[in-house]
């Protein structure tokens, strides 16, 4: 089933040192799965990340710089990664010193894996 291999995906994200967890959410708000820690709350991630999407969708277009790929937010106390997967975005909440090479990597494969999936 799709569901359970979403599912499985996103908790191998978290294995990455310093990777809180992550999510899939449809451009709509729909979250399709996630893997968050119990401190957040997926329907309000659900609800920044379609901010965040339209947003950064606006600035790409308007800017002329073709279509949106991904994101990266870094805070005081950590680091939000946003990729857009087939008209979905894969979230992935980070602390400040996970590595963004290994992150990335790891956020390439998963993005691979998920197609066909959605």
């Amino acid at each position: 089933m799709s569901e359970d291999r979403i599912k499985e995906i996103l908790e191998s994200l978290k294995s990455i040192k310093g990777v809180h967890g992550s999510a899939i959410i449809e451009k709509f708000g729909l979250i399709k799965g996630s893997a968050l820690p119990g401190w957040v709350d997926p329907e309000a991630v659900a609800a920044m990340v379609t901010l965040v999407l339209k947003a950064s969708q606006r600035a790409t277009k308007e800017l002329e710089q073709g279509q949106f790929f991904n994101a990266i937010i870094e805070s005081a106390k950590g680091k939000i990664l946003f990729s857009e997967v087939e008209g979905n975005v894969l979230t992935i909440i980070a602390t400040t010193d996970a590595k963004l090479g290994i992150i990335n990597l790891k956020l390439g494969a998963a993005t691979e894996a998920l197609k066909g999936l959605l």
